[in-house]
């Protein structure tokens, strides 16, 4: 599911850039459109602090989106449960960044984070990183009771580098949330002919062999529930009126017979 993408000016404007200079710091940070089509974040972060400043530490730059626009009913959100893996197509430097994803919630300061490293500096990759994996944070601390991220409603993707003197560079071509061919959100899927045994190893069938044989005993089949020949089954609020039940079918089965 494509969620943004950065090929033009109007793109770029969809987004918004901060640094510890909007309070009184020394970061510069600039966020603007390429020439070949992409959008670059760039800058220096400084982690000193100015004479005579209240601050107590600097030295933090981010961009994130802005939030999609109202239309008549309802703010629009992206609905990323379908997806494992949110996916980044960008070139970056040898830092470590930070993407933020923020979601509707009772606390405007709760942010989700995941670090995010490039393999080749200076180079264009494509990085997945499964939404399950982003980290509860609230104010740049981590909370120790963490939480599942509100996945159905999500508001706001971002960067961020924090605490690293010095220039910093950062191009996105594009970010989507994606399954791959094996995955269909948090579930796994299975190539034909292979299965889970009782220790969640991955086995593949043998020849002729059947799921019923590889598992025996360890799983329960269920028929088709769309097999007319079969009967509707029956419940029961107690253990007294399946006996009763029980007693009338075998009669009537008695008295079919005769």
């Amino acid at each position: 599911m494509p969620m943004f993408k950065f090929h033009t000016r109007e793109d770029v404007e969809n987004w918004i850039v901060g640094s510890d200079a909007d309070i009184g710091g020394l970061s510069e940070a600039y966020w603007g459109h390429t020439l070949q089509n992409h959008a670059k974040f760039w800058g220096k972060i400084s982690t000193d602090i100015p004479p005579n400043s209240k601050l107590t530490r600097s030295g933090y730059a981010g961009i994130r989106s802005k939030e999609l626009p109202l239309t008549l009913f309802h703010r629009p959100r992206f609905d990323t449960e379908p997806f494992r893996y949110l996916a980044i197509r960008a070139r970056g430097d040898n830092r470590q960044w930070f993407v933020n994803i923020q979601t509707d919630s009772l606390y405007p300061t709760y942010l989700w984070q995941h670090r995010m490293y490039f393999s080749t500096p200076g180079e264009w990759e494509t990085i997945l990183i499964p939404f399950r994996d982003f980290v509860l944070t609230a104010k740049g601390y981590i909370q120790t009771r963490n939480m599942p991220m509100y996945r159905e409603k999500v508001k706001t993707v971002g960067f961020s580098v924090i605490r690293q003197p010095g220039n910093f560079s950062l191009e996105l071509d594009w970010i989507k949330a994606v399954n791959t061919p094996k995955t269909m959100g948090d579930f796994d899927v299975m190539e034909p002919g292979t299965y889970l045994d009782k220790f969640n190893r991955l086995r593949r069938l043998k020849p002729g062999q059947t799921i019923e044989q590889a598992l025996g005993n360890t799983i329960r089949f269920f028929e088709d529930p769309n097999d007319k020949d079969l009967e509707e089954p029956e419940t029961f609020v107690n253990e007294k009126d399946a006996k009763i039940a029980q007693i009338r079918k075998s009669r009537k089965q008695l008295d079919e017979k005769k």
